[in-house]
């Protein structure tokens, strides 16, 4: 993925680093309220983000933290889809929240 913001494959910045960036690249609400559910403070697998722990678990087979991922990867995949459809994004959102819901598309169909 393009941008410099290091999505997915255990790649990127480590945990709240990753989050902490993405909140202040965004500026529409929704959109940095699905981050902050996407990004948790102190993750530490691959850069802190939902595609990661779902990549982890599809890879290794334990799931991250004692719960699966998957079923939240598709709701905020979904609520990413919505937000894009529905709210007036800048050019910066948008570039994010396409990269997010790509990020979270990989992760969903790798295997």
């Amino acid at each position: 993925m393009g941008g410099g913001y290091g999505f997915g494959a255990y790649g990127g910045t480590k945990g709240s680093n990753q989050r902490e960036r993405l909140l202040n690249s965004v500026t529409n609400t929704k959109l940095k309220n699905a981050i902050n559910q996407i990004y948790r403070p102190n993750a530490k697998i691959g850069d802190g983000g939902l595609a990661d722990a779902i990549r982890h678990e599809k890879a290794i087979g334990e799931k991250v933290g004692g719960r699966s991922h998957i079923q939240k990867g598709k709701e905020r995949l979904k609520n990413l889809k919505n937000i894009l459809n529905k709210e007036k994004l800048n050019t910066q959102d948008t570039k994010i929240i396409n990269e997010l819901i790509d990020d979270l598309t990989q992760a969903l169909k790798e295997d």
